[in-house]
């Protein structure tokens, strides 16, 4: 994990992703839970697009319903970009196969080019972001017990809230 440091409360009095305390380093918080797939939290900045262009990640799914990083990673062309944004509801009906399968149908063919890494996050790196990181590993062979394993031990602050979820998507759009 690279580490984050964010100013919840923004310079402006507004909580803002992109407001950075005086004197804090602005970082990005992002576990590999294989060498080509990473899960976490938010991207908070200039900064953090960039800690995640030089770690090789060129592919970024974006999970979160109440913002769009189109802008802040916009700037950088060595990124490709996918906002499928949910709420952190709890609610199957919105983590379901719509939701899952526009996940894999752009990790998946970037995940076929040996070069492309792929980024999974939403605002905290604990539901949406490693539960969509979790189906795709599953789409790619991986079983669920391992899949869940490996990425408790790259990211152990995960829920994976919607992993019941992924494993019945997985099986109803035909990838196991």
């Amino acid at each position: 994990m690279v580490g984050t440091a964010v100013d919840p409360d923004g310079a402006d009095g507004q909580p803002d992703s992109l407001d950075v305390d005086e004197g804090e380093t602005e970082m990005a918080d992002f576990d590999f839970v294989t060498s080509r797939l990473a899960t976490g939290a938010a991207i908070t900045g200039p900064a953090a697009v960039q800690a995640l262009v030089a770690a090789g990640i060129t592919h970024i799914i974006d999970c979160r319903a109440d913002f769009n990083d189109a802008q802040v990673q916009s700037g950088d062309p060595a990124l490709s970009y996918l906002w499928n944004g949910v709420p952190d509801d709890g609610n199957p009906a919105t983590h379901g196969d719509v939701w899952f399968g526009k996940s894999l149908g752009f990790a998946l063919p970037a995940l076929a080019s040996p070069h492309n890494r792929v980024y999974c996050h939403c605002a905290s790196g604990v539901n949406r972001g490693p539960s969509t990181a979790f189906a795709i590993m599953l789409a790619s062979g991986f079983t669920p017990a391992d899949a869940e394993s490996i990425i408790r031990a790259a990211r152990p602050v995960v829920g994976l809230a919607y992993q019941a979820e992924a494993v019945a998507s997985i099986a109803s759009l035909g990838y196991s």
